[in-house]
């Protein structure tokens, strides 16, 4: 195949010896796949073979020689825990063997997490170290500290990559928190094609929803993001910003009846998600009339309506 730009590839085979089953689902392992770089121009080898997780790696780069050398080290760590996640699913009964099995999962996923940190002070300079960066941050591993005090570090020759763009607007995004004016947000990327601009809501409360159609927290969320709204009708204005595909989002707005302002994210300037660093799904963020943010949050449930709803009241 061919590519443009630089690429992390996620390849899953359908090998059942790959899944962990639990009842109708899987627990889902980063070592169940095949990972590797995909440079412009690039040629890479797969070598390996299947156990009970993906035991193949590439090589043919330098970018691939670093992956693969992550991955190696990695991996079978991450099978290990998933491997015991999987012992407790299916048989919970004994309980000394669940302290055990928990005790050692720890220590796994401890030397997992120290792995991965000595590889990113190493090797932050290149496609896999930026998008584990990321990937953690994401998920909560590292702080935005963590991130502010490496992004430095990186070589100047992957500045322009989009994994180190990506993580430079997270940094910059975290940086919208309580207490900070939010940027004007303007979009033509909107369910009914209207240009928005949020200039327009000034001198009222809006809220920014951040959801996706396959988030099962964000669509539970509706019936009270609706109810909030209707009780302030003259003084809030509610922006669902989504994560999703085009179609999906579509059927949802409708099926749901969200009949306030959408935006469907987008790249670059219309990446409201890394430009307010939103890690997670729903997060609500409230701002006031003056344009500062009052009150941030992710996660769904009914405390932060309830927070919310104190806050304009």
């Amino acid at each position: 195949d061919t590519t443009s730009m630089p690429l992390i590839i996620r390849l899953t085979l359908p090998t059942e010896a790959l899944y962990k089953r639990v009842d109708r689902g899987y627990i889902p392992v980063k070592s169940q796949s095949i990972w590797f770089v995909a440079m412009p121009g690039g040629k890479i080898v797969l070598k390996g073979k299947l156990s009970d997780f993906a035991e193949v790696y590439p090589s043919g780069d330098k970018e691939n020689s670093i992956i693969s050398k992550l991955n190696k080290g990695y991996h079978p760590l991450l099978n290990k825990s998933a491997n015991i996640d999987l012992q407790l699913a299916k048989d919970t009964s004994d309980a000394v063997l669940n302290q055990r099995l928990a005790a050692e999962q720890e220590q796994i996923d401890a030397q997992a997490a120290k792995y991965m940190n000595d590889f990113l002070k190493k090797n932050v300079s290149s496609v896999t170290g930026l998008y584990y960066l990321e990937d953690m941050l994401v998920r909560e591993v590292v702080t935005i500290e963590t991130v502010e005090a490496l992004l430095p570090t990186v070589d100047k020759a992957y500045h322009s990559s989009p994994f180190y763009t990506s993580l430079k607007n997270r940094v910059e995004g975290s940086k919208y928190d309580v207490g900070k004016s939010i940027f004007q947000i303007n979009s033509s990327n909107t369910y009914d094609g209207k240009a928005f601009d949020s200039n327009s809501w000034k001198g009222k409360f809006y809220l920014i929803d951040f959801w996706g159609s396959w988030c099962g927290p964000c669509m539970a969320d509706v019936p009270d993001l609706k109810k909030l709204r209707e009780s302030y009708p003259d003084q809030l204005r509610v922006l669902g910003i989504a994560s999703d595909k085009s179609e999906s989002w579509r059927k949802a707005i409708e099926q749901h009846d969200l009949n306030w302002v959408q935006i469907l994210n987008d790249k670059g300037n219309n990446n409201f998600v890394l430009r307010l660093n939103v890690t997670g799904f729903p997060t609500k963020i409230l701002v006031d009339p003056n344009g500062k943010i009052v009150y941030r949050s992710t996660g769904g449930g009914e405390t932060s309506f309830e927070k919310m709803n104190e806050i304009i009241k």
